[in-house]
């Protein structure tokens, strides 16, 4: 807001505007029997304010910084979904003789969810797979592991290339053809 604002009353409501809001949309305060009883200041947002109001307004707190310690635990954010999930989650789910539909009450999905993800359409997201987890006594979920590092086979000293690290997967039907 440039300028000084006005205190008006819009819609019921005691506002402080801008000028052009005030001449547009409000209406002047009326003069009510009701007086507040709170020292009048501006909000801290404004840039001008009063030196007593200055006072009144706390100093943001800063938290002091904290000492990251290296983490030794595996969290949920260093683990990927295991490759055969699908089939897994299928298995657990006919060894415990629960319906899909059962299943999917239990963890609080969409039957049709259930079913995308059972048949690998659909990768469950962080809350389905602790609930598919919890319920089917199974783990979905794996450590990511580092990749190894080939050796180069270009000249000594050279750093690996992005080429030394990637292993291509290929789908059954492009394997035999």
């Amino acid at each position: 807001m440039k300028g000084q604002g006005r205190n008006v009353v819009i819609e019921g409501a005691d506002m402080l505007v801008c000028p052009q809001c005030a001449d547009r949309f409000g209406s002047r305060p009326s003069t009510s029997t009701r007086k507040s009883t709170a020292p009048k200041s501006q909000p801290s947002w404004m840039q001008t304010q009063s030196p007593h109001a200055q006072s009144q307004i706390a100093a943001p707190i800063r938290k002091a910084p904290r000492k990251d310690k290296p983490r030794t635990e595996i969290t949920i954010d260093d683990m990927i979904l295991i490759e055969n999930y699908a089939e897994a989650i299928r298995n657990a789910r006919q060894k415990k003789k629960l319906s899909q539909e059962e299943l999917a009450q239990k963890v609080g999905e969409r039957i049709s969810t259930l079913q995308a993800i059972e048949s690998g359409r659909l990768k469950p997201i962080k809350k389905t797979i602790r609930g598919l987890e919890r319920e089917l006594e199974i783990s979905l979920l794996e450590p990511i592991d580092s990749v190894p590092i080939k050796p180069s086979t270009g000249p000594r000293g050279a750093e690996p290339t992005l080429g030394d690290r990637v292993i291509i997967k290929r789908k059954k039907s492009q394997k035999s053809g």
